[in-house]
């Protein structure tokens, strides 16, 4: 069954990507319950995908489990092909949207400069899961996963104001989130976070990473450092503090 879970909040980290967490109540029935989770950017890090439940019924956790969760990215080698076909169409399109009414013409364009535009990380990842049932009820799910995507992330802006008098100014202090990525968040408790992608891991969609200052981390200091990261997260969170955002784009 395809789901699309509500995404609750966002942690965004001002060198580039971020944490997020979805929230969904399931209806389940007895026996085996698949489900897949749309719209899950291939710049998530599948090592880093997390399913916890809730349970409506504290008697349900006995009845309830988690079986299984697949989680991967698509290939690559074919979407860069892809995305290089969408993009030599488009300018084809372009090229003779001369022939296009204005109303059309402007439509296409739109249309085509978003090809000219999508890279790797807005195409979709595979995030799966199973959960298994003794009995027909509900539940809630929530799924965290990291996005090392740096075309989102946030930055602080100040702003002096001298007055007339030349001795006294006032200073604001804004954070502002820039999202170039093709995906938006609506409504979310958008919290923020200093956190830097480690620069030897080359993320989808980031580009090469530059040289590495030292020597190369190996798959299990990757994990731990992420493991790390998730658990000062989690353990800031009471003193966090988060704004509610509408039209996140």
């Amino acid at each position: 069954m395809l789901i699309d879970p509500t995404v609750k909040s966002l942690i965004i980290f001002n060198g580039g990507g971020g944490i997020v967490e979805r929230q969904m109540k399931l209806t389940l029935q007895q026996g085996r319950n698949e489900f897949q989770i749309q719209n899950v950017p291939a710049s998530f890090d599948p090592n880093s995908a997390d399913i916890q439940l809730e349970y409506i019924n504290p008697e349900d956790k006995e009845s309830i489990a988690l079986q299984q969760t697949v989680v991967s990215l698509p290939d690559r080698n074919n979407v860069e092909q892809v995305i290089d076909r969408e993009k030599s169409a488009a300018n084809s399109i372009i090229s003779y949207s001369i022939d296009f009414t204005r109303e059309m013409r402007e439509k296409v364009s739109n249309i085509c400069e978003a090809s000219s535009y999508r890279t790797y990380a807005d195409m979709i990842g595979t995030f799966n899961f199973i959960i298994n049932a003794k009995k027909e009820s509900e539940v809630i799910v929530k799924i965290l996963y990291f996005i090392s995507d740096v075309r989102i992330k946030w930055d602080v802006n100040l702003q002096v104001d001298i007055k007339n008098d030349g001795k006294t100014a006032e200073i604001e202090g804004f954070i502002i989130v820039n999202n170039q990525t093709g995906f938006s968040y609506d409504n979310v408790d958008l919290g923020f976070a200093i956190f830097e992608l480690p620069s030897i891991t080359s993320y989808p969609g980031t580009g090469p990473p530059p040289p590495a200052a030292g020597p190369a981390m190996n798959q299990a200091e990757i994990s731990s450092l992420r493991g790390e990261m998730l658990s000062e997260l989690n353990r800031m969170k009471p003193m966090k503090k988060t704004q509610r955002f509408k039209q996140l784009k």
